[in-house]
C-alpha cells in the first residue's frame, strides 16, 4: 500500500480552514480601529497642545500575520515624553484619562487600564482595542519607549519602521512569508496551550522567518 504524504494543497487548505483571519473579519476590524484613529486624529487636530500625538494600528491584524482566534486589536499611541509620567501605572492612568477626554461619549467601564494597556472596548461589535502606550520625543522616524511586558523596562520601537520591514518582506514573498508566519504562530499557540513556560512570541517569528 502506498503511503499518502501531506502536500502543499493539504497545508493551504488547512491554514484557510484552520488558521487564517477571514479576509472579511479582517475587514471589519481594520475598519473599527481606522474609525477609532480617525476620531483621536480629528481630536488632535483641535486641540494642538495635546499630548497624545498618533495612533497607529500595530501587531499581527496590521502585518497581516493574524489567526483566525484574534479577539481584539493592538494599537499603538504615541504620547509627548515630556508631558506623560514616566511610573507605569501612573502612564496608563494617564493614558486612559486622555482616551476619556478624546471619546467622551464611552462609558468609563469601555476604557480600562490593564497592565501595560488601556483596553477600549466596542459594546456594538464586542471588540477589544488594547491601545498601548509608547513615551515620544520627536524622533522623525517615530522612534519611541515601549513597555516591555517582561519586566516593565522601556524599550527603544519604532511601528512605522516595524510595518516598512514586514511590508518589504511581504511583497518580496507576496502570499508565502505572511502564511508561513501564521503556521508557525498557531503551532506556537498550540504549544503555549500544551505546555506550562513555552515560550515564543510573535515578533521572535517575524523577524526569524524573515531572515
Amino acid at each position: 500500500m502506498s503511503r499518502t504524504h501531506v502536500d502543499h494543497k493539504d497545508i493551504a487548505r488547512f491554514a484557510e480552514d484552520k488558521v487564517n483571519l477571514p479576509k472579511a473579519k479582517a475587514d471589519e476590524y481594520r475598519a473599527q480601529a481606522r474609525r477609532l484613529r480617525e476620531k483621536l486624529e480629528g481630536y488632535i487636530a483641535e486641540h494642538p497642545d495635546f499630548s497624545l500625538k498618533r495612533m497607529m494600528v500595530a501587531g499581527s491584524l496590521a502585518k497581516g500575520t493574524a489567526l483566525n482566534s484574534l479577539n481584539d486589536i493592538d494599537v499603538a499611541v504615541y504620547i509627548s515624553g515630556s508631558d506623560a509620567p514616566s511610573d507605569i501605572k501612573d502612564l496608563l492612568n494617564y493614558l486612559a484619562e486622555k482616551l476619556k477626554k478624546a471619546y467622551p461619549n464611552f462609558s468609563p467601564d469601555q476604557v480600562q487600564p490593564q497592565t501595560y494597556s488601556v483596553t477600549v472596548s466596542f459594546k456594538g461589535s464586542g471588540l477589544d482595542v488594547d491601545v498601548v502606550p509608547i513615551l515620544y520625543y520627536g524622533d522623525k522616524d517615530w522612534r519611541g519607549d515601549l513597555i516591555s511586558q517582561d519586566d516593565g523596562s522601556f524599550l527603544e520601537t519604532s511601528i512605522p519602521m516595524h510595518l516598512d520591514f514586514c511590508k518589504k518582506r511581504k511583497n518580496a514573498q507576496e502570499k508565502h512569508y505572511a502564511q508561513v508566519v501564521r503556521l508557525v504562530k498557531f503551532w506556537a499557540r498550540k504549544m503555549k496551550q500544551e505546555q506550562d513556560g513555552f515560550r515564543f512570541k510573535s515578533f521572535m517569528i517575524e523577524l526569524i522567518l524573515a531572515c
